[in-house]
């Protein structure tokens, strides 16, 4: 289920900036990239078959 970043609570969001002050924000960023990479690829195949 997706739901766009501004439907995000506030506890939500503390607990994103606190996973953020703990140091992560590299692996949230690269798994981020990672997603983006999955979406693109799912639509380009998608686009191809379809």
């Amino acid at each position: 289920k997706f739901t766009p970043a501004r439907q995000l609570t506030k506890q939500q969001k503390a607990a994103q900036r606190r996973r953020l002050q703990k140091g992560e924000a590299n692996l949230v960023t690269k798994e981020r990239r990672e997603n983006q990479n999955n979406i693109k690829s799912s639509l380009e195949t998608a686009y191809f078959w379809g």
